[in-house]
C-alpha cells in the first residue's frame, strides 16, 4: 500500500507543503534527491525507487505499443519466425556501474534498464557478452568519465549517435 501511494506521490505535482528538495526529488532531480537524502534518507529512497518503477512501467508500455505498431510481437513474446537476434541492453552492467559513480547521472539508470533496449538483427550480430560489446561499453565508460557534469539529455544523445554508427547500426538495424 506504501509503494503504491509513493509511486503516486512521485507521479503527482508539487503540493504547497512540500519542501523544495521533496519536490524536486519528484520530478527527478539529482541535486534535490540528494539533498532529501541529507535529511530524510528513507523517504528519498523510496520516491527514487517508485519513481524508478514508474519509468519501467511507462518504457515497457511504449516498447510494447511501438512493437505493435511495427507488426512484431512484444520482447516477453516470441521473437517472430524472420528474427533471431536477441534483445540488446544498452544499459549494461559495466556501464550501470559507472552511471553509479558519476556526479549528475547517478540514480537516472538500471543496469538492463527496460527504456534501452534494442534488437540484434541476428544471432551473429548479438550473442552474449562479445568482443564488441566490450569494446562498446569501454568507449561508453571512457565518455562518462570525460563528462563528469554530462546531463541525461546528453548521454542519451551520445548513445543515439553511437548506436547510429554503421557499424552498430548493422547490428541493431533499428537503433536506440
Amino acid at each position: 500500500m506504501l509503494a503504491v501511494l509513493l509511486l503516486l506521490l512521485a507521479q503527482a505535482p508539487c503540493a504547497p507543503f512540500e519542501t523544495s528538495a521533496l519536490c524536486g526529488c519528484k520530478q527527478r532531480i539529482a541535486t534535490s534527491c540528494e539533498a532529501l537524502r541529507q535529511t530524510h534518507p528513507k523517504l528519498a529512497e523510496q520516491l527514487e525507487h517508485a519513481a524508478m518503477e514508474a519509468a519501467k512501467v511507462e518504457a515497457a508500455r511504449k516498447a510494447a505499443d511501438t512493437l505493435r505498431t511495427e507488426g512484431q510481437s512484444s520482447p516477453a513474446a516470441p521473437e517472430p519466425p524472420d528474427c533471431k537476434g536477441q534483445l540488446h541492453h544498452i544499459i549494461s552492467r559495466p556501464i550501470a556501474q559507472a552511471l553509479e559513480k558519476h556526479d549528475t547521472l547517478r540514480g537516472h539508470y538500471t543496469a538492463r534498464d527496460p527504456r534501452f533496449v534494442t534488437r540484434a538483427v541476428d544471432e551473429e550480430a548479438h550473442c552474449g557478452y562479445q568482443d564488441w560489446h566490450r569494446k562498446v561499453d569501454e568507449e561508453v565508460i571512457k565518455w562518462l568519465e570525460e563528462y563528469t557534469r554530462a546531463t541525461p539529455k546528453q548521454f542519451e544523445t551520445f548513445l543515439r549517435q553511437l548506436y547510429n554508427r554503421p557499424d552498430i547500426r548493422a547490428k541493431f538495424p533499428h537503433g536506440f
